[in-house]
């Protein structure tokens, strides 16, 4: 698993005080077969246990950005009319996203937040 940190001060502007994570694993028989092991591993067993049903990454509100972000960072494209399973792991707000996408052979943990 690959794992990024990004701070306020690798983005354009360093006052909007935003932050992102992104986790990427590779689906393998071991250690994340699926969404659920994936999760468990990034966020915590309860989430895991928690999903909801997914809705296709195309309808994720602000997927320009969430697209954006991971190809800056980590180097993987989504392309905004994909249909990959997205997983919203928190209510999507003006200040928070937190979500976990399954690309074909990957998954994708990306949590993005500002406090500006």
């Amino acid at each position: 698993m690959r794992s990024f940190r990004v701070d306020q001060f690798e983005f354009d502007d360093p006052g909007s005080e935003e932050c992102v994570e992104i986790d990427v694993s590779r689906q393998s028989a071991f250690p994340t077969p699926d969404i659920r092991s994936f999760v468990g591993a990034t966020v915590g067993v309860q989430a895991a246990a928690a999903l909801v049903e997914p809705q296709p990454f195309h309808r994720v509100e602000g997927r320009g950005q969430v697209a954006d972000y991971i190809r800056r960072f980590a180097g993987i494209e989504v392309p905004l009319h994909a249909d990959w399973p997205t997983y919203t792991l928190e209510a999507v707000t003006w200040d928070a996203v937190h979500l976990v996408i399954g690309a074909p052979g990957l998954f994708v943990r990306y949590q993005w937040s500002t406090t500006a």
